[in-house]
């Protein structure tokens, strides 16, 4: 034996070196005819020669060359008594490494033979020794100076060998359904070959033994979140309802509780997990989201982090168990094909059935979790798309957390960037930390969104402001925001009729704002298919986004949508109607039809508008006051001639003369009579021109 060998054997524990002996007993314990075989694998009695030391023997016949020497039958015989001796002595006090295996196995309920399985694979993963051992029995022969601790797989065929057992036996405590496998304590890697898991292993390895510090580590370290209760005021009742349900969950230690958060990338459903703890005083575990060094877990390490989870939970209080991604986990398990089914069905129900601590289940695509998955589930919330009002109060309550002072201007800037709560709060945290202001909490934020192939400015694309003073209507527009707005209600619906150019988008946008909500704007011509049924599948679509993103809804020219049927010539034109009425008649939120020709609706259609507004063009006086405004010089008396004007001719015109650079006010005049002249509605009108020369 090398001096370096000798002193690592110095360094080994009583208990292993009991340990070590009890394994190498099993290799004799059926005779001397099974020991005889063993020991004709040179490989093994090479490893006896170099570890007799820790088996207990002082002396040891020196090998000869050649299995069948003397020599070698005397040194195999007195192994073998010294061995059938040792197995009656009693086990000394028990090794760091054993009580924190005896703690493991007494928090998941693992039975005696699973005890003994565990302590196997976990010392062949951490001792050299024991790694050796296991290579000599495989006839894998490596210097030992060579060999360092690593996790290594043991194949069944040896686990049998080591503990005495059957192979039968071996394989049905390492099946899928076992418990070392079901909760991820141990590793299948195939062909017979099993190795502890990396917590597992993290516990064998840990400096420590206290029971919290062990926990830790199987169960991981609870998220932190900056963001506030307040910051998903957007969920409103359907987030104070999980709230509750949680609450009197955890007070009445109720099972089989399972809370599912679905939406759209990017809503927040990871972060409102860790407030909604927060706010209930628990401690939020996202189960299984790496397995060593930050690897990305498989499916089958983070079924086993579930289910430990769960078991272990049993002995914990306040505590919430996060699974984000959770379709990954589910899905396949209700497929009824047997070969594509992934998982037991029974198995993979009962997570989510009896389970002793609350269960939040987070998914992008809540339908691949399958129908029994489902079903088990105790209140499903959804996450809409943030909304700008929302992200501005995230907006301002992240800037007083990272004491940046922000101006209304630079909320409503970060608030159109389309980002999650926490990326928004991330972006502020890069301006704080550089002393700096909006312009770098923009850049950094939208670094970040355009790596997430998000777009980092708003999906607004830029539109005419609206102005009351400058738009004629047959109702006071600004009496009816006030009215609209100060009523809190969301199921609004409008008509607004009349010639283009009018501001009817630009009031419904304006509308939208003062509400608090995005738009969701379509074009009626952009929702007509060419397919039997597929314009009326463009509606639905419409109406469910603006639903899900709470949203203010604009049709644009909806004429097309919602003629009157009794004018139609196909069943089509008939199903769309239909399917427009439908969809109007449940929407909880607010939407507008703007329409150039009002009378042709259908009068069902009409019915089901709570406001209906006829707007007209300009008025003399509002002409000359939007001509003033728009060019910042005073009116020509011509101006008085255009009867018709509408706020789009002036926009289009002011456009025009920001490409020319022509501000002469004959020009303006001019311009502003062939946009009116070019509307149907201004057809066979009299402009009455005046010459140029009179002009004032």
């Amino acid at each position: 034996m090398t001096p370096s060998l000798r002193a690592m054997e110095r360094n080994v524990h009583p208990f292993e070196r009991h340990m070590l002996t009890c394994y190498v007993a099993a290799l004799a314990g059926e005779g001397e005819e099974v020991w005889a075989r063993w020991w004709r694998n040179t490989e093994v009695s090479q490893w006896v020669h170099r570890h007799h030391h820790l088996l207990g023997l002082r002396r040891i016949p020196a090998p000869e060359d050649g299995v069948d020497a003397p020599g070698n039958f005397a040194a195999r015989d007195a192994v073998f008594t010294h061995l059938a001796r040792r197995r009656s002595k009693a086990a000394p006090q028990p090794s760091a490494l054993e009580r924190k295996l005896a703690w493991l196995g007494e928090e998941v309920g693992l039975g005696t033979l699973d005890r003994s399985i565990l302590g196997l694979l976990v010392r062949v993963s951490v001792s050299v020794e024991f790694y050796a051992l296991c290579l000599a029995l495989t006839s894998h022969f490596i210097p030992e100076r060579l060999l360092v601790p690593r996790q290594e797989e043991v194949n069944l065929r040896n686990i049998a060998a080591l503990l005495a057992l059957s192979p039968a036996v071996a394989s049905r405590r390492l099946g899928p359904e076992a418990p070392l496998v079901m909760f991820g304590i141990v590793e299948d890697r195939r062909d017979n070959d099993f190795a502890p898991s990396a917590s597992t292993t993290r516990i064998a390895r840990a400096p420590h033994g206290a029971p919290d510090k062990l926990r830790q580590i199987l169960l991981g370290i609870p998220k932190a979140t900056a963001l506030s209760w307040e910051d998903f005021s957007q969920l409103g009742e359907d987030g104070e309802m999980a709230a509750a349900i949680l609450e009197a969950a955890i007070k009445r230690k109720a099972r089989g509780i399972n809370i599912l958060l679905h939406g759209t990338p990017g809503t927040g459903k990871s972060a409102f997990a860790s407030v909604l703890a927060a706010r209930l005083g628990l401690h939020a575990l996202f189960v299984g989201e790496s397995v060593n060094a930050g690897e990305e877990p498989d499916r089958q390490q983070r079924v086993g982090a579930l289910a430990l989870a769960q078991k272990l939970s049993s002995r914990m209080e306040r505590l919430l168990l996060v699974v984000d991604e959770a379709e990954d986990i589910f899905v396949g398990v209700d497929d009824s094909r047997g070969a594509d089914r992934r998982g037991a069905k029974v198995f993979m129900n009962n997570l989510v059935e009896g389970n002793p601590s609350p269960t939040l289940f987070i998914s992008n695509h809540p339908g691949r979790l399958g129908q029994a998955v489902l079903r088990r589930m105790t209140y499903a919330l959804e996450f809409p798309n943030l909304d700008r009002s929302a992200r501005a109060r995230i907006v301002r309550r992240a800037a007083t957390r990272h004491g940046l002072a922000l101006s209304q201007g630079d909320v409503h800037a970060l608030a159109c960037l389309d980002a999650p709560p926490a990326l928004i709060d991330h972006g502020l945290r890069a301006a704080s930390l550089c002393d700096a202001g909006t312009a770098a909490a923009l850049r950094a934020t939208s670094s970040v969104l355009k790596v997430m192939d998000r777009r980092p400015v708003s999906r607004e694309s830029p539109k005419a402001e609206f102005h009351a003073a400058f738009a004629c209507a047959d109702e006071d527009l600004d009496h009816l925001t006030e009215k609209v707005v100060v009523s809190g209600r969301t199921d609004i619906s409008m008509c607004l009729s009349g010639p283009p150019g009018t501001g009817k988008s630009a009031y419904a946008r304006h509308l939208a704002g003062r509400m608090g909500l995005e738009v969701v704007e379509k074009r009626a011509s952009d929702l007509l298919g060419m397919y039997v049924g597929q314009t009326e599948q463009n509606i639905a679509t419409c109406f469910r986004e603006a639903e899900t993103k709470r949203a203010f809804l604009i049709f644009e020219e909806a004429d097309s949508l919602l003629r009157d049927r009794a004018t139609a010539r196909h069943s089509w034109e008939l199903q769309q109607v239909n399917e427009m009425l439908t969809w109007m008649e449940r929407h909880p939120f607010p939407f507008a039809c703007t329409t150039n020709f009002g009378v042709s609706l259908d009068p069902a259609a009409a019915r089901r508008f709570l406001f209906k507004v006829k707007f007209l063009p300009l008025g003399r006086a509002q002409a000359r006051a939007l001509f003033r405004h728009t060019f910042s010089i005073a009116p020509p008396l011509r101006l008085d001639t255009l009867s018709v004007l509408t706020p789009g001719d002036f926009a289009l015109v002011a456009r025009k003369a920001e490409v020319t650079g022509d501000r002469d006010p004959d020009f303006l005049v001019q311009a502003l009579a062939a946009e009116m002249e070019g509307r149907p509605d201004a057809v066979n009108r009299p402009i009455g021109f005046l010459p140029i020369s009179s002009a004032q």
